[in-house]
């Protein structure tokens, strides 16, 4: 019986040494990731928050599309249209975005409205203002 422990034991113990000498310099880690900032779109239907205006246009969700700079695609988020707010977590850096009022299949029920030269940084949340009058409402 002491035999067919033995292998085992050895194994066991064969396995666990390198660990007992394991050693963690973190001098040479990457750095840690910058920290998100947040990019939170602010949208008024005719200069009010009236739910009742979403549901008279036929729009159910706000859709956000971010970009890099570059026009790379970052993200998209949607938010039920009577919150009339929507945000995104980003990386610190420069985006531009498109936000739409869409209906429940994702059918442009606005013009879409481009938002330029977004400036995003560490740990704040940038807010920018949308109004979206009846003109531009389909």
């Amino acid at each position: 019986m002491k035999l067919t422990r033995l292998p085992s034991l050895m194994l066991l113990a064969t396995l666990a040494a390198p660990a007992a000498g394991c050693v963690i310099d973190a001098r040479h880690d990457p750095p840690p990731p910058s920290a998100a900032g947040t990019l939170t779109i602010a949208y008024t239907i005719d200069g009010t928050l009236d739910p009742f205006l979403c549901s008279y246009y036929g729009v159910t969700d706000a859709e956000l599309v971010v970009y890099t700079w570059r026009g790379d695609f970052v993200t998209e988020q949607y938010a039920p249209c009577d919150y009339f707010e929507i945000s995104a977590a980003l990386l610190p850096g420069s985006y531009t975005a498109d936000l739409t009022l869409v209906d429940a299949v994702d059918r442009a029920r606005s013009v879409t409205k481009p938002l330029h030269d977004l400036e995003v940084f560490s740990d704040t949340e940038l807010v920018v203002d949308v109004d979206f009058p009846t003109g531009s409402l389909l």
